[in-house]
């Protein structure tokens, strides 16, 4: 085990689970970097990611989001959300997190590292705190896809109005994962749109904190919230001077087959980031960091960060 867990008490009251991995003392201290993990998923998946850049010199922080892994332990409550806001919810629990690590690392470099719904997190994240970071890494990320956020989004909201935004729903959850997986018929699990490597996705599939069923507010924000990060008033309000890794497969469903991603890169390159980097992987689905040439990924992103990020 490379990593010690905690509780942080968020700004509302309520209590978060994080991980921290401490950077390799016998290597030069590069930085600190903060992942935030995708929907229905936990922190602890990138235990992998994190230990490579342990040995790099970076020490590393992730929390469960709420309704998600030890956070949602912690009461029994898996995928239940009853605020009126998860998006902004999570992404002050984010900052709350990033005060901690400030705190135990004063005058660091600190980087963002989003994947999925962490990616969308994240990018609203920089339009309201980005002057507080170095770099910004996004992983299989998301344009706003009409014809998914448009039938959610009138789904959940009449639901919503009938049952509330505490209660789950069946077809939501069928909705959303089951548009990603039908890509890849025949199908041999409903994961497989996750990554090539069965082997990644068997683990997945058997991961006890995995989660399918939320609260009708989760969905129903992440719709919202997907539409609002892809207006154009949200890059124009990313900070230009931030360099920005964003990587993707180009048969990731969440990205639209490469298509909706590409939309977000010609975006970030409009308004004129000055130091942006798009790879679309061949093949790769939604999980680079679990396909089957994750390795590889994982050397370019930290070759990324390193020409970055220099030695302190």
């Amino acid at each position: 085990m490379y990593y010690n867990t905690d509780l942080l008490k968020t700004t509302d009251g309520e209590f978060i689970c994080y991980y921290r991995w401490e950077a390799n003392p016998s290597v030069p201290f590069k930085g600190v970097v903060q992942i935030v993990h995708g929907l229905g998923e936990h922190a602890g998946r990138y235990n992998h990611m994190a230990h490579l850049l342990q040995e790099e010199g970076y020490s590393v922080y992730a929390n469960d989001h709420r309704a998600h892994g030890k956070t949602a332990e912690m009461n029994r409550l898996f995928g239940y959300y009853n605020g009126n806001e998860y998006f902004d919810d999570c992404i002050a629990d984010m900052h709350a997190l990033s005060n901690l690590m400030r705190s135990e690392n004063p005058n660091s470099k600190f980087i963002l590292f989003g994947h999925s719904m962490g990616s969308l997190f994240s990018r609203k994240y920089v339009t309201k705190y980005g002057e507080e970071l170095d770099a910004l890494i996004l992983s299989g990320t998301a344009s706003f896809i009409k014809v998914i956020g448009n039938i959610g989004l009138v789904t959940a909201s009449t639901v919503k109005a009938f049952k509330g935004r505490e209660r789950g729903n069946a077809f939501l959850k069928d909705f959303f994962f089951g548009e990603f997986n039908k890509k890849f018929k025949p199908n041999r699990t409903k994961l497989d749109w996750i990554s090539t490597d069965e082997k990644q996705v068997d683990l997945f599939a058997e991961d006890p904190y995995r989660i399918e069923d939320f609260s009708l507010g989760v969905f129903l924000d992440i719709i919202k919230n997907s539409k609002k990060v892809n207006a154009p008033e949200a890059f124009k309000a990313t900070p230009k001077d931030l360099p920005i890794l964003m990587f993707s497969g180009d048969k990731d469903p969440v990205g639209e087959m490469g298509k909706g991603v590409k939309r977000v890169a010609e975006q970030y390159k409009k308004i004129g980031i000055n130091d942006f980097t798009f790879n679309l992987y061949e093949g790769g689905r939604h999980e680079m960091l679990n396909e089957i040439n994750a390795d590889a990924v994982k050397q370019e992103i930290i070759g990324w960060l390193n020409q970055r990020i220099k030695d302190e």
